[in-house]
């Protein structure tokens, strides 16, 4: 059984949960005796980037290359709406990375196709199930498909005319997939309610749980907890929730760690040096951030769209801490309310100032 899976980032270069996920079913791939090959974007090395350079990680084939648009999907936020769109139209058709995938496929001949994020590295597979034996299962990770940047506001609704346009050139792309994992019920029937992946067997399958992070036991939280946020510093992720919330904290004696990096990295760094007890750490990995973790007694998530399954989520589980989050998307089937974890309206300060002071 050889499965070629492809997403638009890969380790070294991973920055979300998504990355972690492809890692983590590969390596079980080949820890079944089965092979593993993942295709990946790669960044600029000269002349000659955009082909594809192979190389064994952790017994994994790994295809990485650099995929031709004006600029790289990792520097996607730092460009302003008109270059935006029109990155992401040469992102739908991006030709030559699809020509690049197809060829890929064909050298390998693999039995299975798993996708997961294309964003970035192209939506030109090239997949029909009448012409190849390549069975293809794509994995959801957030409503990507209907929104490009992947965000959409907790309480969301109804899609814009942009959105729709958008819609339903990724329904007629994923129209050959025989096979859908989600994580959540509730991403799936967020797709299934726009007619996504009619002719595919939709499954819910969380690969993060309960294998990925065993579970230990809960920390006793004492009088003085210390409070951690870790994720990416961008508004849609609550950090100005968060902080309109602990300067309504008078207790100065508690404790705030951030982690991550992102947009918002200037303005949190300026804000925290106006705050008693707020420390700032930028993006951590491995044992920095396991350090991080174990020192820390409650979890903070205040994100503000719509999330689907958190991998910090599930770290802080590992790592005994409680956890305050947003009852936004499938969080609530992720954690249990009260099991050691209180959930509260998102975008919602005060419900939020109501979760830390039961700790003050």
């Amino acid at each position: 059984m050889k499965t070629v899976f492809i997403n638009n980032l890969y380790k070294p270069y991973a920055v979300g949960g998504a990355e972690e996920v492809v890692q983590k079913r590969a390596r079980e791939a080949v820890g079944r005796g089965e092979e593993a090959v993942v295709i990946t974007w790669g960044p600029w090395q000269g002349w000659g980037s955009w082909k594809p350079r192979k190389g064994i990680e952790d017994d994994v084939l790994i295809y990485r290359f650099w995929v031709p648009n004006i600029f790289s999907y990792r520097n996607l936020s730092k460009h302003n709406m008109f270059w935006r769109l029109l990155w992401h139209k040469i992102d739908l058709f991006n030709f030559w990375s699809g020509r690049i995938i197809k060829n890929i496929i064909k050298e390998e001949k693999p039995d299975l196709l798993e996708t997961h994020n294309l964003m970035g590295i192209g939506y030109q597979l090239g997949i029909k199930n009448k012409e190849s034996g390549v069975k293809w299962k794509h994995y959801l990770h957030d409503v990507q498909l209907v929104e490009p940047s992947g965000v959409l506001a907790w309480d969301h609704m109804k899609e814009n005319i942009l959105q729709k346009i958008y819609s339903s050139i990724m329904k007629r792309k994923f129209r050959n997939v025989n096979f859908v994992i989600s994580p959540t019920e509730f991403l799936k029937h967020f797709y299934e309610e726009r007619d996504f992946f009619k002719y595919a067997e939709i499954q819910v399958q969380n690969s993060l749980q309960p294998s990925a992070f065993s579970l230990q036991k809960q920390k006793e939280i004492g009088d003085r907890p210390k409070f951690l946020f870790v994720g990416s510093l961008v508004k849609h992720k609550g950090l100005h929730v968060l902080m309109e919330a602990w300067e309504n904290i008078k207790d100065k004696g508690q404790e705030l760690h951030i982690v991550g990096s992102g947009v918002m990295k200037e303005e949190i760094n300026t804000w925290a040096k106006t705050q008693e007890n707020v420390s700032v750490y930028g993006r951590l990995e491995n044992e920095k951030l396991e350090s991080v973790y174990r020192e820390s007694d409650i979890l903070i998530f205040p994100s503000v769209c719509i999330e689907n399954n958190p991998t910090v989520i599930h770290e802080a589980v590992h790592y005994g801490l409680g956890i305050i989050a947003a009852d936004t998307g499938g969080v609530r089937e992720v954690l249990l309310d009260g099991d050691n974890s209180w959930l509260y309206i998102p975008d919602d300060v005060e419900e939020l100032i109501k979760k830390i002071r039961r700790f003050v």
